[in-house]
């Protein structure tokens, strides 16, 4: 299957699992007991039943967390329907999107503004990373729509909800060993230890990992994007009495890859081609410079080659810790949660992608952020439910980032000469004010009506330059937002459920440098999102379907630009920054379904339309305005599937099993505004794609074995081309397959 047509299998799948359910449905009713197991959140910070929520919600429980394989924050995006990902080179690079909305903001940045509420066990990391450990995790929530009353902080495109497993009054624990391909090993443990029954107890989980990669570096000097992870979180539960539970966790994370990883795809950006490699020969004689071919060649013929003269390091560590009281009255319970996390994102060496000495860079990204919330809420069974809170939250970061010419001396600059030099420091303050109370009106009828409160005030100094763009400026500004949600449910039957919901999201504007007069900050971000579902359980608990449409109404979108050239001299010039699209709207429809077929083997199906387009938005790209009215917004598919089987039997009375089938598809997107203006060629728009991954477990004694295969068919596909200053044209990440067995085991 060559990567740019547009494959038929997705299609001949889905029809296929159709067919089989249509099938399969009369007989589901009549075989077993059995029922699909009722699934717990904690979305409206209160345990509820997943059907009873009216939000749109995406919940993996741990056996589901387990049976993925989920290690990424990308492998739970793409089983959620509606979602997307790009991937920028590196683990801490990822671009999330939930029904076309996306964070804009540079990785780079001193302070992260994210586009999501990103909370592990209440606390909100989001603004030093979006992908932490996926291990002993209890559950995965994925929200979609706005989600300020509970997540807040900026979550105008949803919130993720991480919950971890707790310390229990038991001695238990787990070790595991995978090794798969690409001599990769992945090592965790976890130990559950009772310290004082009843009262005191702790949980450690440690995890390291390492990997050859799958792209070799062919220069003399060696390397490619060989890997090495190491993590622990250590946690406390102490419970001195049956209202009060105190919880303190501690979590080191640390990465460090060979490369930021991606192979040349033989397409000059813009700026690559026409400024800083426009004396490259012009091979295929279309007037203009063609990228370096540099004894590797390009993508698709080149999935696993680069070819780099100068050390490339590319990774990131993270350490936080979180503390949790929980105090329990007759009907009222008080939590107050405290978190602290600090950061470092680093890039270090060559930059240019090739053989030939022209940039290295050196950049670091340190970060942290402290947040105090506090929540109060009844428990009592009264019609009127109700939670009251209080956050303050501070973040605080810096980027420093150096770039070096290289013996080539580009632009007649020394070897060793700097190009670019950047300082930046930002801070972060934040406070706001929530609630939200639901209404019983009657057995069947809930109200509710919540909102958020919130003012952020957003400072920064930056200094440098970039060329002859000389940089020297302290700002400052406060955004203030109040967004509220309303919602109604209503109970069909015991078994059915619809709501309607309407909210806003708010997220905050920023300050920036800016070469055009009065751009020196950029509006906030609000929608308005308009979504009505139905969540049902049909024949006996052993089908399960969920639906919701939406509309959402966009002012002020930011999206991000970047413009490179030379002046009138010939010197270099570069900046970026923050632009608003005055109006956007997106809609669509998410279906999740779940069946029971036989007690023996459970279906599930999700499927995501998407149509999120720029209505009214000129952008500045490549030096020039250009109108994307109608255009779609980047990195949102039109269409994304995925879907899963699990068949279970016994071998003997003792050994039971399983084979599983995944199979996910993505539609095609530009992943950013300048593949837009280039139009549908490679590789601005990036190829539809699907790939299929194929598990057979066994179970005994409390041992497992997992052998498994991801990528099946070997699809040939990519997420995004991303770009820097690469002489081989803009890189590709490229998709592999990867075979792998699993051995675990688990004693109490």
């Amino acid at each position: 299957m060559k990567f740019t047509e547009m494959t038929r299998r997705p299609y001949i799948y889905a029809n296929l699992l159709f067919i089989s359910a249509a099938v399969s449905m009369p007989a589901i009713a009549a075989e077993g007991d059995r029922g699909i197991e009722e699934v717990v959140v904690t979305a409206q910070q209160r345990e509820q039943n997943l059907q009873e929520v009216p939000i749109s919600i995406s919940a993996f429980t741990s056996d589901a967390i387990e049976k993925n394989m989920f290690s990424d924050v990308t492998e739970y995006i793409t089983r959620t329907p509606n979602a997307s990902f790009i991937s920028n080179g590196a683990k801490s690079r990822r671009r999330i999107s939930i029904r076309g909305i996306t964070n804009s903001l540079p990785d780079s940045d001193a302070i992260r503004t994210s586009t999501f509420g990103f909370y592990v066990d209440g606390f909100n990391i989001a603004g030093s990373s979006i992908n932490p450990p996926i291990m002993d995790i209890e559950r995965i929530e994925v929200l979609r729509g706005p989600q300020a009353t509970y997540f807040g902080r900026n979550a105008i495109g949803g919130g993720i909800s991480i919950t971890s497993k707790k310390p229990e009054n038991e001695l238990s624990g787990s070790v595991m060993a995978d090794y798969s391909s690409f001599n990769t090993w992945d090592l965790e443990g976890v130990i559950n230890l009772p310290i004082v029954e009843d009262v005191f107890a702790a949980r450690i989980n440690g995890k390291y990992s390492k990997t050859d990669g799958n792209i070799k570096n062919i220069n003399p000097l060696g390397g490619g994007n060989d890997s090495e992870y190491k993590y622990i979180k250590v946690s406390f539960r102490l419970t001195p009495s049956e209202n009060l539970t105190i919880d303190l966790t501690g979590t080191y994370a640390d990465e460090l890859a060979g490369m930021r990883e991606g192979v040349p795809s033989g397409v000059f950006s813009a700026f690559a081609g026409d400024v800083l490699f426009a004396s490259f020969p012009d091979r295929d004689g279309d007037g203009k410079a063609d990228p370096a071919i540099d004894g590797i060649g390009f993508f698709p013929e080149n999935r696993n080659r680069a070819n780099f003269n100068s050390p490339q390091e590319v990774g990131t560590n993270f350490k936080y810790v979180v503390g949790t009281i929980q105090y329990d009255m007759e009907n009222i319970s008080f939590k107050s949660i405290t978190g602290y996390i600090e950061s470092d994102f680093f890039l270090r060496g060559d930059i240019d992608g090739g053989s030939r000495d022209f940039f290295n860079e050196f950049r670091t990204v340190p970060r942290d952020s402290f947040s105090q919330e506090i929540r109060v809420q009844n428990t009592d069974d009264g019609p009127l439910l109700w939670n009251i809170g209080f956050l303050y939250a501070k973040d605080n970061g810096k980027s420093e980032n150096r770039t070096f010419v290289g013996d080539e001396e580009p632009f007649g600059i020394p070897s060793g000469g700097a190009i670019d030099s950047s300082d930046e420091n930002g801070e972060k303050t934040n406070w706001s004010v929530f609630g939200q109370a639901d209404w019983s009106v009657t057995e069947k009828l809930t109200l509710s009506v919540g909102g958020r409160y919130s003012s952020e005030k957003v400072e920064t100094i930056i200094s440098g330059f970039s060329g002859a763009t000389i940089t020297n400026v302290s700002l400052n500004k406060t955004f203030k937002d109040f967004s509220p949600r309303f919602a109604a449910s209503y109970a069909v039957s015991e078994d059915m459920n619809i709501y309607a919901t309407v909210s806003k999201g708010f997220k905050s504007g920023g300050v920036q440098v800016s070469p055009f007069p009065g751009a020196e900050s950029f509006a906030p971000e609000t929608l308005w999102n308009y979504e009505v579902g139905l969540k049902a359980d049909f024949l006996d608990n052993r089908v399960r379907m969920n639906l919701s449409a939406f509309y959402m109404n966009w002012t002020d979108l930011q999206t991000a630009f970047q413009q490179a050239g030379t002046d009138s001299e010939g010197n270099l010039t570069l900046f970026g920054g923050i632009d608003n699209a005055e109006k956007a709207t997106s809609k669509g429809f998410e279906f999740s379904g779940t069946a029971l077929v036989t007690d023996n083997l459970i279906v599930n199906l999700t499927v995501g339309y998407l149509e999120a387009e720029y209505d009214i938005f000129t952008a500045f790209i490549q030096g020039q305005n250009r109108i994307l009215d109608g255009f779609t917004i980047p990195n949102s598919p039109k269409w994304t599937l995925s879907a899963d089987a699990e068949y279970t039997f016994d071998i003997t009375d003792d050994i039971d099993s399983y084979i599983r089938g995944e199979w996910t598809f993505r539609e095609s997107i530009h992943s950013t505004n300048e593949g837009i203006i280039n139009g549908n060629g490679f590789p601005w728009r990036v190829p539809s794609y699907d790939f299929v991954n194929l598990r057979w477990g066994v179970n005994f004694d409390g041992f497992s074995v997992v052998g498994y295969v991801e990528n099946l068919f070997d699809s040939v596909y990519y997420t995004n081309a991303f770009q820097k200053a690469f002489s081989g044209g803009v890189h590709i990440e490229p998709s592999l397959r990867r075979f792998g067995i699993r051995l675990k085991y688990n004693f109490n």
